[in-house]
């Protein structure tokens, strides 16, 4: 596992916490991401399909064999296997091509939460925003 980039190792976690889970989607594996990274953003982002077979081989090579079916709407589906099953080529190309108008979590999207969560104010106490309204009144000091 330790050639795996930052997103890899957060969807490796995310498929680790599904437990006996034998079929979920890449949306929840994309929604644990982000509970775990605390991400506010993104709430419809994907994840990117080379990163996401990168990690299933890995897992592969623990004995959990994991394999990605995508649908008509180029959705990943991931499903546990009893052995590894390949994804074809043609569903493979639809899937990356529709990559490039999609909603993509990143490395950069993680470690900008990270950053920010280090950063975070540790009191807890937030600015007053002003409460009191002052009326202005037109005819004061007019004089005809």
């Amino acid at each position: 596992m330790s050639t795996l980039n930052t997103i890899q190792e957060e969807i490796y976690k995310a498929i680790k916490q599904m437990g006996e889970k034998t079929s979920f989607t890449e949306f929840h594996i994309a929604k644990k991401i982000r509970e775990n990274a605390k991400l506010d953003g993104k709430k419809k982002a994907g994840i990117a399909l080379a990163d996401l077979m990168l990690v299933i081989e890995c897992l592969g090579n623990e004995q959990n064999y994991y394999s990605i079916h995508i649908n008509s709407v180029n959705e990943c589906l991931i499903k546990k296997e009893d052995k590894v099953v390949e994804l074809p080529l043609e569903a493979k190309q639809r899937r990356q091509k529709s990559e490039k108008s999609m909603l993509i979590i990143t490395n950069g999207d993680i470690s900008n939460a990270n950053k920010y969560a280090e950063k975070a104010p540790k009191s807890g106490k937030k600015q007053q925003k002003r409460n009191e309204r002052k009326k202005m009144s037109i005819y004061e000091d007019y004089n005809d």
